[in-house]
């Protein structure tokens, strides 16, 4: 009997009142009271005014979200006739609770669910409000629309229009914003794809740069996180900013997932944090590897998305971790590998070769087991990557001869043109290296694909035969010591060009930037460098290396030095990454 001679207003306020008392998800919640209740709102919808549609779902959101309180269906459909019978009458607030309660409780995913015509009215109405009284519109108004959206895009579906006033109320109101609100209003707009404007993005970074080193780490997450998908780069001092932070976040705040998605998007702008910064990512994500490894109480494996993430960041980052670090990360991923989809294999092996770490035989077997479990679901790209990765972390036993035929085969059974001209740069590199290093018979390439591949090398180291200050400068010094050389020189088979080659003597120069060696170890050089010195060696070539970022009296004492000496003693051949 209980309820039976309440109205729609008392309703509302009881459902309103229990999720205020409930909102900590204590272990209480009168079930039946909320089933009862739950009738009424069935049956009394038509008597509601807007405010108490708004309180209702409202509240019967914040106790699915706590408790997993779940309406039935034609509960959900009566809601969706009151808000479409009073959608011009709800306030700014009103709406955006609502449509935060649709977000939270997916309501589109439920038998029976809301129509289209329930979001329709709901973004004609928040179209209508902003135009008509913007004052009233609230920067957390904006925020939990947004948010709303970014949860759920397929559910709460904003228009163009509605995008474009959320984004003008934002600048007018961004002083009002919380560091939670504005960054879930940017990460809604970037999770919709929908760019606010410059004059709203200069605000975000303003802000960021002033008070960064206060937010918390999901505020952090989600501005980096949005700027990337933006396409807008938020400038070195709110990058900074960042990685200044995460030094005074706590254990608890930096797990693996935060730390691979903050380094995923430290990556997308090439920036690296400071020494600090990355030491600590080292020890938070390698103490997480051996904890899951070994499997300490309280411990989680990491996801393999964020593995392949996170090793990634590292590698387009040219940042190689530490041994004790790779020997966790190797561990979790060994155990974890039959996890792993085929863009975070090709991404593990790719960076790998990168960062010319060889994990091991056994960790190198089970990933030949995987990619040729992946070989007809590559994209080209992904053919293209873990070959190449092969050769380079050892061409003489890997690709096995069966993954090698698989590659053969897939390679032989894709469009020339679905292979993209670095693909298929990296493809004749593999195939040179094969040919030259493998201990195993087949070939990667053949016939027209073969051609095709040569050509786009040939064409990359015949169009960068480029001459640069310091490329003279070295040039210079080697006149006045009298060794005759030639600068920018393609070799007589076309396949290399050279900095610097000594006429007569099938010696090469490399004049090298800072792009070849890796950003925390600038004396070690990237794996594509040295697969390329194996290549022209193979050859008979001798390569020397000088970088072009010392002083020039230093290249000059290390010529001086190279060249007092027969080739014999000269310094261990090393060689840039093809060009």
């Amino acid at each position: 009997m209980y309820g039976q001679f309440l109205d729609p207003q008392n309703v509302s306020n009881s459902v309103w009142a229990l999720a205020t008392m409930h909102m900590d998800g204590d272990e209480y919640l009168p079930m039946a009271m909320l089933a009862r209740l739950e009738e009424l709102v069935r049956v009394k919808m038509d008597e509601f005014i807007p405010q108490g549609v708004s309180n209702c779902i409202w509240g019967f959101a914040s106790l699915n979200k706590n408790k997993g309180l779940e309406l039935r269906p034609d509960t959900v459909s009566r809601f969706g006739d009151g808000i479409v019978r009073l959608a011009s009458g709800f306030k700014s607030m009103e709406l955006s609770n609502i449509v935060w309660a649709i977000a939270s409780m997916n309501l589109s995913g439920l038998s029976g669910g809301l129509p289209r015509e329930v979001m329709v009215a709901l973004d004609d109405a928040m179209c209508r409000s902003i135009a008509s009284d913007p004052d009233t519109f609230s920067s957390q108004s904006v925020a939990n629309t947004l948010w709303a959206a970014g949860n759920a895009p397929d559910v709460v579906t904003l228009s163009p229009r509605l995008m474009d006033a959320l984004a003008s109320v934002s600048c007018d109101k961004f002083h009002t914003f919380t560091p939670q609100g504005m960054t879930n209003t940017i990460w809604g707009f970037a999770c919709n794809g929908h760019h606010p404007g410059d004059e709203l993005m200069d605000k975000m970074r303003e802000a960021w740069k002033r008070s960064g080193h206060t937010y918390i780490v999901t505020e952090l997450a989600n501005i980096l996180w949005a700027f990337h998908v933006l396409k807008t780069y938020p400038g070195p001092e709110c990058l900074a900013v960042v990685g200044e932070r995460m030094l005074t976040l706590t254990d608890e705040d930096l797990h693996v997932q935060t730390l691979a998605n903050m380094m995923y998007s430290f990556a997308q702008f090439e920036h690296l944090p400071g020494r600090a910064t990355m030491d600590r990512v080292e020890d938070l994500c390698a103490r997480a590897f051996r904890s899951a490894d070994v499997g300490e109480p309280g411990s989680v494996t990491p996801a393999s998305n964020s593995l392949s993430n996170l090793i990634w960041a590292f590698g387009v980052l040219k940042y190689k971790p530490s041994e004790e670090f790779f020997a966790a990360f190797d561990a979790v991923v060994s155990s974890t590998l039959g996890d792993f989809n085929d863009q975070g294999v090709s991404n593990v092996l790719f960076t790998y070769a990168n960062l010319n770490h060889n994990p091991g035989a056994q960790l190198l077997d089970a990933l030949a087991r995987r990619c040729a479990d992946f070989i007809s679901v590559y994209a080209p790209q992904g053919v293209a990557n873990t070959v190449w990765a092969w050769v380079v972390l050892d061409g003489a036993k890997y690709p096995p001869p069966a993954l090698l035929r698989l590659y053969a085969e897939r390679i032989s059974k894709t469009r020339d043109e679905d292979f993209s001209k670095i693909d298929r740069v990296q493809l004749f590199q593999s195939h040179l290296a094969l040919k030259q290093f493998s201990n195993h018979d087949g070939e990667l390439l053949s016939g027209e694909m073969l051609r095709s591949c040569e050509r786009a090398w040939m064409e990359v180291s015949a169009g960068n035969l480029t001459i640069s200050a310091i490329h003279r400068d070295v040039s210079e010094t080697l006149t006045r010591m009298g060794i005759p050389h030639e600068i920018e020189f393609l070799t007589s088979d076309g396949l290399f060009s050279v900095d610097i080659a000594l006429r007569g003597r099938k010696v090469a120069i490399e004049v090298d930037g800072p792009s070849h060696f890796f950003a925390n170890k600038r004396r070690e050089r990237m794996g594509a460098d040295l697969l390329r010195a194996a290549l022209m060696q193979s050859k008979g070539w001798t390569v020397r290396s000088r970088f072009s970022f010392f002083s020039s009296l230093f290249s000059l004492f290390s010529l001086f030095s190279l060249f007092s000496r027969p080739d014999r003693t000269g310094p261990e051949p090393l060689v840039s990454s093809s060009r």
